[in-house]
């Protein structure tokens, strides 16, 4: 039987998966052409119009609904920091890349780029990790999969809405 929040499960995955695409390219940048530009644009991109909205509405609804059924506000709070240390690296690595486009963008450039964007999978990779093997499994425990749907998926869904092309791991 499929845990009540597989569709969380499956949405992580693939957007775990994009990034990982994503820091393998970086960690093999040697220069700056047009190809590595675009890649690093739709990066940017994908930071900002997927990643950062799911962080918002995880925090706003997913963790929310941990912090209730654990009956406590701070069972969440490291996550939530977690989150702010995202984005600190995310505006991190856009004002960086910002060089990119000027025919100043050098190998210092390069190495900033990669060094966040490896500080930036370093923290990812075990919130996702976290997120996975406890917060989920106490929503699976303590809700059914219709719960889970109403009461964080939809809210989730509604509160990320107006960023285009968010799907989570399901059709509509």
């Amino acid at each position: 039987m499929a845990r009540p929040t597989e569709d969380i499960r499956e949405h992580h995955k693939m957007l775990e998966e994009r990034l990982h695409g994503f820091w393998r390219n970086i960690e093999s940048l040697q220069k700056f052409r047009e190809q590595e530009r675009r890649l690093l644009d739709a990066l940017m991109t994908f930071l900002k119009e997927k990643l950062l909205p799911h962080a918002e509405g995880e925090e706003k609804h997913l963790y929310g609904k941990v912090a209730e059924l654990m009956k406590n506000p701070l069972f969440t709070k490291t996550m939530e920091m977690d989150h702010q240390f995202i984005k600190q690296y995310i505006t991190e690595l856009e004002t960086t890349m910002k060089n990119v486009h000027k025919e100043s963008a050098d190998d210092v450039t390069l190495k900033m780029i990669q060094t966040t964007a490896s500080k930036l999978q370093g923290i990812i990779d075990p919130h996702f990790q976290k997120e996975n093997e406890i917060y989920l499994p106490i929503l699976d425990e303590k809700l059914s999969k219709e719960q889970v749907e109403k009461e964080v998926i939809e809210p989730m869904h509604a509160y990320s809405g107006s960023h285009e092309g968010h799907v989570h791991g399901h059709h509509h």
